[in-house]
């Protein structure tokens, strides 16, 4: 009788003992540290709901047990230990376990853990109300029934998850029972003893006794209780209704379990893996792959993601044979044996392959299949895994932000200063950062070929009086004071302006100051948002002033709340876009102008539709882009040639070639007629300069008045900075399909411009401005005055070049529109362009304050940023722009499993857990 009291004596103890050590945890250190932090992240978007709610389930889970224990339990010390063991404990530490080891969540993980989850729950049900078959009705013996099943798991669950504690709970064992008879914690304790006694006294009954019966006792414990409740329930539901029904249920429910768990465990890697090893050769080969891009999909992504969806890869798991080897010195097969079966035992959380060669490995083969950055395409996936780890991107807007909502448009302001057939524009937006880190704002956007940028500053206010200036700079020494200046730590604004295509522009500010937190102490000073003033000149196109259009966008949204205003004027009914397509302009003529530039003098003719001509007599090469984005515009291709055979070969020729992906041969076909687009299958990815290699190895003695590339919008993420661009003779132009390239590296343009091609998205624009141009060139070889030379036709205008001995005249502002095109001119006669003429080329955009392919702007806040700015510009390579790829280095979370650590000593075990908590709490305070 004594020892039974003894005994039920020391359930209460380990009861509220624990009890009162998870409420002081969860309520004074997770609750105020941790919670908060990670509701907040939650809200924001930064981390996914799971993470709150078990948050809440870690703080809820001691709190109702607590309140359970003294209402029901008070006097049944059985049931508190019941309770202790078998719901609050297992509960609290799969909290701490999800919250802190476990990533993204596989079918077969979350299958094991749900499973865990459903027992636990059987068991409180079943601790609370017994068995329900002993009440005789419906609705209790479907109940009954439930109970079996969940209970005929139980008895599954409590091996493994026993044998799994087993694993720790034996070296755990002799480490504290070496740690005890050591009797070096005596003369710490005696120390505490006479310095502290209180905390001699905690130390003494929570790090030593607690221990012992949470870690030690738990895994027999759990094991002892959910097997006996499982036997319980079985004979009760036995004893009801027959053994064979009963066998025939739990049978049935721990068959189908394991099936699933089977079916769940097999890893789609090895299967996309196998399927792209081999090249395909022929169209149906081609086909049959495509058909199967679901599957692969799904592989290459779990592989990419392996280190965020499992917790390592088997090869790897070596922290058992670590931990047994430290303690029990066992010889090196017995420790391979018992790491090999540790690594079946959790087989649904380790990765079949190696983590970081498959996933440098999924990342090519993505890009090679599906034409795209898996970065760009999966984008969503891996923000989920990135939000599952809790880790942050980088500072830097890259694939991973496009369109992500983290910087709302505020205000956005659009005036026109309308100066006859062109006009000055200016574009105000105002910031506001809904995130509580710095981040990074991002525009892709065109404009039309003749329109120059003016002007850009930054501001913590909208009193243009305080803003920030721009300054004009070498493309390389730009981007690289930009990009050292974008970074989490101690961030100070910059912005640039670059023009990374004939039309094309990126913008980039940073940082948008962080949204300060309720309550938060802040300085009073420091901005809160920020405020970007953009200025551009354009010429007038069918009667309207054309906006920049969008390409692409990270990390900047916008809603209805926006406030538009056009001309002083509020407008509203749109939030979908960033900027009309237009403005409406009045009616003035178009007329001529003639700026004098230093030595040159530039001349803009107005055209009207009977100047525009087509070509007579020409022989095009027509280079076609056949990788599997180009499926997409099938539709669009067909049309484009058929123009092109409708149009231009009847006084024209023109031969068709075919490129072709990695491991294929390209094609020549010399009769276009013949060529059908729907037969033709579209796969594997293409570069610019692959496509013109091919090109070149294909056309032999060949020889073309012009080339036409005909693509799409292109993956400019998957090109490579390491290889020259093949260099033409002839003018290269590129017709893309649905919208314009984002961009091109360096290579690509200087190479388009040097020979006078161009790009558009219809072929019959191409074909105009072609022979329009010839026209042109051969109206002024029969004129007997001076002969200029034709730059180009574009924009409803003819643009001439030529050498001036007159002064300089004043153009009323046209000048730099007019530099912008003498920049061009510039380029076509100095193809070599050494470093003396690019210097040259850059006077005249820093003369005229302008951005050009060689020339961009940036803004610069304070001195140490203009003395980097100052020693870039001095340097050899200040117009060698590094290629952007946007792709973001992703930081992987550590392999809890494979470790070369040492076991830590006894005193160390309880503080592990202390160093846990911190790191979270750290992790999340970043943020």
């Amino acid at each position: 009788m004594n020892q039974t009291k003894t005994l039920h004596s020391v359930f209460k103890l380990i009861f509220w003992v624990w009890n009162g050590t998870f409420l002081g945890v969860v309520y004074l250190w997770i609750l105020p540290f941790v919670a908060v932090f990670v509701m907040v992240a939650t809200l924001q978007g930064d981390i996914e709901l799971e993470f709150t709610l078990t948050i809440l389930a870690l703080i809820g889970v001691p709190t109702v047990c607590t309140v359970i224990a003294g209402r029901y339990f008070r006097q049944r010390p059985v049931e508190l230990i019941r309770l202790f063991y078998g719901v609050e404990a297992p509960l609290f530490l799969f909290c701490l376990v999800r919250l802190f080891i476990f990533r993204e969540l596989t079918p077969a993980s979350r299958l094991v853990l749900s499973t865990i989850l459903i027992c636990i729950a059987a068991f409180f049900i079943e601790l609370l109300w017994g068995y329900f078959g002993q009440k005789h009705n419906k609705l209790y013996q479907f109940l009954s029934g439930i109970q079996l099943a969940t209970h005929s798991l139980m008895l599954f669950t409590g091996f493994y998850v026993g044998v799994f504690l087993f694993y720790y709970a034996v070296p755990l064992a002799v480490i504290l029972l070496r740690g005890f008879f050591s009797f070096q914690w005596l003369t710490e304790l005696w120390w505490s003893f006479t310095h502290d006694f209180l905390l001699s006294f905690l130390i003494l009954t929570i790090l030593f006794a607690g221990t012992a019966t949470l870690f030690l006792g738990m895994p027999s414990a759990f094991v002892a209780l959910y097997i006996h409740s499982g036997q319980r329930i079985l004979r009760n539901f036995s004893a009801q209704y027959g053994r064979i029904r009963t066998a025939q249920i739990s049978l049935g429910v721990v068959t189908l379990w394991i099936v699933l768990l089977i079916n769940f465990s097999h890893q789609p890697q090895g299967l996309a893996f196998k399927k792209l090893a081999t090249i395909p050769q022929t169209e149906q080969q081609k086909q049959e792959l495509l058909a199967q891009s679901p599957t692969i999909r799904k592989g290459l992504v779990n592989a990419y993601l392996s280190a965020y969806r499992y917790l390592g890869a088997v090869k790897d798991s070596n922290s058992i044979k670590a931990l047994y080897q430290n303690v029990f010195n066992l010889p090196q097969p017995l420790l391979d044996k018992i790491q090999n079966s540790y690594n079946q035992l959790i087989s649904p959380f380790l990765y079949q392959g190696d983590l970081d060669k498959d996933s440098e490995k999924a990342e090519k083969l993505y890009a090679n299949f599906f034409d795209c950055s898996i970065q760009k395409g999966e984008r969503l996936a891996i923000q989920y895994a990135l939000k599952s780890t809790a880790i942050l991107d980088e500072a830097k807007a890259g694939l991973l932000n496009i369109n992500q909502k983290k910087v709302w448009l505020a205000k956005q302001e659009v005036n026109v200063q309308e100066q006859g057939d062109w006009a000055e524009v200016e574009i105000y937006e105002h910031y506001q950062n809904q995130t509580n880190d710095v981040e990074e704002i991002f525009y892709s956007f065109s404009l039309p070929e003749t329109a120059v940028i003016t002007g850009l500053w930054l501001g913590d206010t909208n009193n243009k009086a305080t803003r920030f200036p721009f300054t004009v700079s070498p493309r390389g020494a730009a981007q690289k004071v930009y990009n050292s200046q974008v970074r989490r730590e101690r961030p100070v604004d910059p912005a640039l302006l670059e023009q990374v295509g004939t039309q094309h522009y990126r913008l980039r500010a940073f940082p948008i100051p962080p949204k300060s937190l309720s309550g938060e102490q802040t300085n009073p000073n420091s901005p809160r948002a920020m405020h970007l003033w953009l200025t551009y000149k354009v010429l007038r196109q069918d009667h309207q002033w054309l906006l920049p259009k969008l390409g692409e966008k990270r990390n900047i949204f916008w809603t209805n709340s926006t406030e538009r205003i056009r001309n002083h004027k509020r407008i509203k009914g749109f939030d979908q876009d960033w900027l009309e397509m237009s403005l409406a302009t009045s009616q003035q003529p178009l007329k001529s102008h003639e700026v004098i530039l230093a030595d040159y003098k530039i001349t803009a003719q107005p055209l009207v539709q009977t100047d525009y001509v087509l070509p007579q007599g020409k022989k095009f090469a027509i280079i076609l882009d056949t990788s599997r984005s180009m499926g997409n515009h099938q539709q669009e291709l067909a049309q484009t040639l058929d123009w092109f055979k409708n149009n231009i070969l009847a006084n024209n020729q023109g031969d068709l070639y075919l490129t072709a992906p990695e491991g294929n041969q390209p094609q020549f076909i010399d009769n276009l007629q013949q060529f059908q687009v729907n037969q033709k299958t579209f796969y594997g990815t293409l570069q610019i300069k692959e496509m013109l290699r091919q090109f070149i190895q294909l056309k032999g003695n060949q020889q073309y008045d012009s080339i036409v590339l005909i693509s799409d919008e292109g993956s400019y993420e998957l090109s490579e900075d390491k290889t020259g661009v093949p260099q033409l003779s002839v003018p290269l132009w590129i017709v893309h399909l649905g919208s314009l390239a984002p961009a091109y590296e360096d290579g690509t343009l200087k190479m388009i411009q040097n020979n006078g091609g161009g790009v558009e998205t219809d072929i019959s624009e191409v074909m105009k401005r072609i022979a329009t141009t010839e026209k042109l060139t051969q109206n002024l070889a029969n004129s007997p005055q001076s002969k200029p030379t034709v730059l180009t036709v574009a924009d409803g205008y003819g643009w001439f070049m030529e050498k001036n001995t007159e002064k300089p005249t004043n153009s009323q502002g046209f000048d730099p529109i007019a530099a912008r095109l003498l920049v061009r001119g510039l380029t076509q006669k100095t193809s070599d362009q050494q470093l003396t003429e690019l210097d040259g080329i850059h006077a005249i955009a820093k003369t005229y304050n302008i951005v050009t392919p060689y020339s961009s702007m940036i803004v610069l806040v304070n001195d140490e940023q203009r003395q980097a700015l100052k020693a870039a510009e001095a340097s050899q390579d200040r117009f060698n722009r590094q290629f952007e790829t946007g792709k973001e280095q992703l930081n992987k979370p550590n392999n809890p499993l494979n470790t070369n650590t040492s076991v830590p000593e006894p005193r160390m075990i309880f503080g592990l857990g202390i160093i846990g908590l911190l790191i979270i709490v750290n992790s999340r305070k970043i943020r």
